[in-house]
């Protein structure tokens, strides 16, 4: 199947329908073979069908980039549900992707090492399933109430909602779908996040979706960047910050972090900066709720993200390579690390928080190895574009100017604070 439709070019609508009509016929063989088997033997066959029918939704989906196959798509789709129900699969276990690893489990002890290879994109087709039938009336009136119920029940239990999250990061990774099945993950993503999920994830100390959570961020991101009209890239912006408020807040700025450093557009390093801003100033309240309603708390210690957070800062303000930043390049990412920067300069200034995140040492280090040399930088900068006097110069001097105010007002706080 793979090879074949590899080598059409979407204009052979005949030709990759008859494909899919007969992978369907070897479909409908093997479940009349399943009909005649027992006990094991049956359990074992229904998981190759139901496997089967997940790697050709995967591959029909592919297809769905071709316009003039988009309509038949569907109703292929649709026929290998058939199979998936016939097997036991269930639009519970479609969405957390546990029918998936429950028929492989079945499966991997098979003397050929290779076998399960043939259905690597299995837990593609587990998600395509759901996203067809939340976009195809055929889908949608065949799932019936079982597709609602279960959707419920995952809004409902915030273990199998991560569960159900993470698998958006098979179809949104991927290059294969097109971008209408993409922007239907999103919808689907959106109406699965929400505060309750966050509110109950806190209270869970054991929370293992870290690597999944991150790889889900980073197809979200992919999204946002890639995406070829704006409605499109802010409803993924949306997502992105939903899945971020619902970690847990212990491992929140892990996440950030770790997607801050691994990065390649300095736009989208300076959108996770200022989220990371607005975690700050979250955590920030929060802190003051706390100990203002219980005094006998000691409020004198650092917070917990704090490292996290001045590391982030300075990765962006000192780049690890050496040298103050490129402005021409990075002025974003540096008027966000320096908003946040200004941030934290101000919640250490506060009462009883004073001189606790930025200990005289690490101030000094601050002023010196990161606020001097860029408004050196900037000086330089402006002087030669003045001189130019071009529109390309008045353009890069207007990105210039908040990045200056921004940075003179964090010296300005320095300089009290080292006075203090």
């Amino acid at each position: 199947m793979h090879a074949n439709l590899s080598e059409y070019d979407g204009e052979h609508r005949m030709s990759t329908v008859d494909l899919f009509s007969a992978a369907l016929r070897i479909g409908n063989a093997i479940q009349e073979m399943c009909k005649t088997m027992v006990n094991h033997r049956k359990e074992e066959l229904c998981s190759i069908l139901g496997l089967y029918a997940l790697q050709n939704i995967a591959l029909v989906s592919s297809e769905s980039k071709h316009q003039n196959i988009l309509s038949t798509c569907g109703s292929v789709v649709l026929q290998y549900s058939k199979f998936l129900m016939f097997c036991g699969f269930t639009y519970l276990g479609l969405l957390t992707g546990n029918d998936v690893t429950s028929a492989t489990t079945k499966l991997s002890k098979e003397e050929d090492d290779n076998f399960l290879d043939c259905f690597s994109s299995a837990m593609d087709g587990a998600s395509l399933v759901v996203v067809w039938t939340s976009m195809h009336d055929d889908m949608s009136k065949y799932a019936g109430a079982e597709f609602e119920s279960a959707l419920k029940e995952v809004q409902d239990n915030c273990i199998r909602k991560w569960e159900a999250i993470n698998m958006f990061r098979y179809v949104l990774s991927s290059v294969n779908y097109s971008w209408a099945i993409k922007s239907h993950s999103l919808d689907l993503l959106l109406t699965l996040v929400d505060d309750k999920c966050s509110e109950e994830t806190n209270d869970h100390v054991d929370f293992p979706y870290s690597t999944q959570i991150f790889a889900t961020l980073k197809a979200i991101e992919r999204v946002m960047i890639a995406a070829p009209d704006t409605l499109m890239r802010k409803k993924a912006f949306s997502a992105l910050k939903r899945v971020i408020s619902a970690v847990p807040s212990t491992q929140r700025f892990d996440i950030l972090q770790a997607l801050i450093e691994n990065s390649m557009f300095p736009s989208l390093t300076a959108i996770l900066l200022d989220l990371v801003k607005n975690e700050v100033s979250r955590e920030s309240r929060r802190a003051d709720q706390v100990n203002g309603s219980d005094r006998s708390q000691d409020a004198g210690g650092s917070p917990p993200w704090a490292s996290q957070v001045l590391e982030l800062v300075e990765l962006i303000l000192r780049p690890p390579e050496g040298g103050p930043p490129c402005l021409r390049d990075h002025s974003e990412e540096v008027l966000s690390a320096l908003n946040l920067l200004r941030l934290i300069l101000i919640i250490d200034s506060r009462g009883s928080r004073s001189a606790k995140m930025l200990r005289d040492e690490k101030i000094r280090a601050v002023y010196s190895e990161w606020l001097i040399p860029l408004r050196l930088i900037i000086t330089g900068i402006q002087s030669e574009l003045e001189k130019g006097g071009g529109e390309d110069e008045n353009q890069m001097l207007c990105l210039l100017n908040p990045v200056q105010f921004v940075l003179h007002r964090c010296i300005e706080l320095v300089e009290e604070k080292m006075k203090g």
